[in-house]
């Protein structure tokens, strides 16, 4: 054949499933699914820059001039047929040769093409490794290797690849027929088959170990990984896909050799699909991200799921799964154990019964507890009272879930709900308790304890010993992390405090509370510069926070001495705005006395306490008092939080608003009684 005539091509092949049998059950239905499917596809390859070179009525083979337009024009079409009526394709694709002999379109890459479409079912796309090599590094496409395949007519095994992008379906290995060779019957086959499988795996570890542990700039000892949220296929599905995240992460942040599991609240902000993997790897300093996809279906959930390396975005392993409704506790398991198997993660005899553990075999439970969870972490009022009712019918279904009573606990920790903070405490306390008198190793529980043991009760050595013991069973966890630093440094280890502050932001390092307790904390340790560049950053994460930042950073300038950036900070509170903590009026009453309007500071705190008798902060008004010079007053008001429990309280020792008065009997006596050392 003339070398003119051959060109090289990114081939592909469809085909209607079925085509036959419907044709046999309702001619009607199957004449006008055909209609459809070849108007769409004379619309589609064209608009691609492709040609149908071959027109079988229920099948088409078609060349384009790049693999990435034949993909391209692969999931144009299968979410176009995904609209009634429905037309059930599969495509194949791959990149070759192809030559003309007459109308017939020939070469060994149509033929390869062909028989990877034979593998396909409805509304996939697979495609060989050639075409896989050609657009891996496109963040547009989510593929998974479905392994290699022996087909009729073809000399060497082929690696199929499946396109995983919204919308589109992926075959488990398993369940795949096509044009494949029969090798069952061949005289010593399996002997030779486990034997090549030996030699394979053999040759994988051999360049696994030279590429990943002898490679340039890779350390041995990082295994920092983090779980992206699945994508949800149809309509059904969110609570068990963040569910099916969040208890990965639980079981896989409890094994101490990974470095870092990095917080869902952290990972959950990358749902948009808005960057590629290496830039989500790099902001949140993740070697490793796990992706996939997962749809909920008369009763079954199927899942698919692959792990990463960032800075390659090679697939380092990945798998499909379909199970029933009720096991989607084994599939958290499943899941967990491949990820540790897959990075070669050595574990305790204790951790590997950790992978295994269950929270709760109630699966409307398990459900009340994710959007417990997920209500909760928007972190405001009126959010809590609703999380809190799903906890309750959560419990109500299994009363035995320690978890979900950890998840009371903490809606009353911080007592957004404006009730007294002893009352509210009591709550917490009695819902911690009950979480651990179920599980006395739940880490969540005993983070909880920890908090109200140094916030509520100032045992602050009895904090930290509760908080060592949360973190020993889950080193991941990032709130006790946090709390641990907290507890460390409002009592005295500034230097050992911002060191366990600062590892809960590397753990959670796009979340809004870990980045501004974190920049507090600098503002306490006198690091005021620091302290700016830190709140700044927490404030990109969550602007819906910004008010809380707007006050921060004028704290910081106040101290600096910089009066009118702060003010500019405080001018950008907006009149009537909520703080669930805080009252807005009095934090603007501390700004006027610092800058030396006295009246407006007084008429600001008046009308707090005017509205609110019972429930304004009176450290924050102890604040305004001094710095408009009223030291008795001051310190009756920082009095009256200590008998109330002030939530802010526990700052006491590192809040350099009150450095003007330490050498006070009555404040000495006041950190006497809260344990605190002078």
């Amino acid at each position: 054949m003339p070398q003119q005539n051959r060109q090289l091509a990114a081939i592909l092949f469809t085909d209607i499933v079925g085509y036959t049998a419907m044709m046999q059950q309702n001619e009607l239905q199957a004449v006008a699914v055909v209609k459809r499917y070849i108007s769409i596809l004379q619309q589609a390859v064209p608009a691609h820059f492709g040609t149908i070179l071959n027109d079988y009525g229920d099948g088409s083979l078609c060349s384009f001039p790049s693999a990435t337009q034949a993909i391209q024009c692969a999931i144009a079409l299968q979410l176009q047929f995904r609209n009634d009526p429905v037309v059930p394709l599969r495509i194949g694709l791959h990149v070759g040769e192809i030559f003309f002999e007459g109308e017939k379109v020939l070469g060994d890459g149509v033929n390869v093409a062909s028989r990877i479409q034979s593998l396909g079912q409805a509304n996939t796309i697979l495609f060989s490794k050639e075409i896989f090599d050609k657009i891996r590094n496109q963040p547009d496409f989510t593929s998974v290797s479905l392994g290699a395949f022996e087909f009729k007519n073809v000399d060497d095994p082929v690696e199929v690849f499946a396109l995983a992008n919204e919308g589109l379906s992926v075959p488990a290995k398993q369940s795949l027929s096509g044009k494949l060779k029969n090798v069952s019957k061949k005289k010593g086959t399996g002997k030779w088959i486990v034997s090549a499988v030996v030699v394979v795996l053999l040759v994988a570890i051999f360049f696994g170990y030279k590429k990943y542990y002898h490679e340039p700039g890779f350390v041995k000892s990082e295994k920092s990984i983090a779980i992206l949220p699945f994508q949800i296929i149809g309509s059904t599905g969110d609570n068990i896909a963040s569910g099916l995240v969040e208890d990965i992460l639980i079981h896989l942040s409890k094994i101490k050799e990974f470095d870092k599991v990095i917080s869902n609240k952290s990972s959950s902000k990358y749902k948009d699909g808005k960057m590629n993997l290496k830039e989500i790897g790099e902001e949140l300093d993740a070697v490793y991200l796990v992706t996939g996809s997962i749809e909920v279906d008369n009763g079954k959930i199927r899942v698919r799921a692959q792990l990463i390396d960032s800075r390659n975005e090679n697939t380092v392993w990945a798998d499909n799964y379909t199970k029933e409704n009720a096991q989607v506790f084994d599939l958290q398991t499943e899941l967990a154990t491949q990820i540790v198997a897959a990075l070669k993660t050595q574990i305790t005899p204790e951790e590997k019964i950790g992978l295994s553990k269950r929270y709760t075999d109630n699966i409307e439970a398990y459900k009340y507890y994710l959007t417990g969870r997920a209500l909760w972490s928007a972190r405001n009022r009126a959010n809590f009272d609703s999380a809190e009712a799903n906890f309750k019918r959560a419990i109500a279904l299994d009363p035995q879930y320690a978890l979900a009573y950890a998840g009371i606990a903490d809606c009353y920790t911080y007592n957004y709900k404006g009730m007294p903070q002893t009352e509210a405490i009591s709550i917490a306390r009695e819902n911690a308790n009950i979480a651990l008198s179920i599980d006395s190793n739940l880490s969540e529980g005993l983070t909880t304890i920890g908090f109200i043991q140094h916030n509520f009760d100032y045992q602050w050595d009895k904090a930290k010993a509760t908080l060592q013991k949360a973190i020993a069973l889950d080193p991941n966890n990032a709130t006790a992390h946090l709390y641990y630093g907290n507890a460390l440094q409002y009592s005295g280890e500034t230097e050992h405090g911002l060191k366990e502050t600062e590892k809960a932001a590397q753990l959670d390092p796009v979340g809004f509370a870990s980045n501004w307790v974190l920049g507090r904390n600098y503002y306490f340790a006198k690091r005021y510069d620091d302290a700016i560049t830190q709140i700044k950053k927490a404030q990109k994460f969550a602007p819906k926070n910004s008010d809380v930042c707007y006050w921060s950073l004028g704290l910081v300038y106040l101290a600096k001495k910089m009066n009118q950036e702060a003010m500019e900070e405080y001018d950008k509170i907006p009149p009537g705005a909520e703080n669930a903590i805080d009252n807005v009026d009095v934090m603007k009453g501390y700004a006027y006395a610092k800058t030396g309007n006295k009246a407006k500071a007084i008429e600001l705190v008046e009308k707090a306490i005017k509205e609110d008798p019972h429930g304004y902060p009176s450290y924050r008004v102890a604040q305004v008092y001094l710095a408009l010079g009223d030291i008795n007053q001051a310190l009756n008001y920082l009095e009256e939080s200590y008998r109330n429990h002030g939530l802010h309280m526990f700052i006491i020792k590192v809040d350099p608003v009150f450095d003007p008065i330490r050498n006070e009997p009555r404040f000495i006596a006041l950190m006497k009684k809260m344990n605190l050392p002078q």
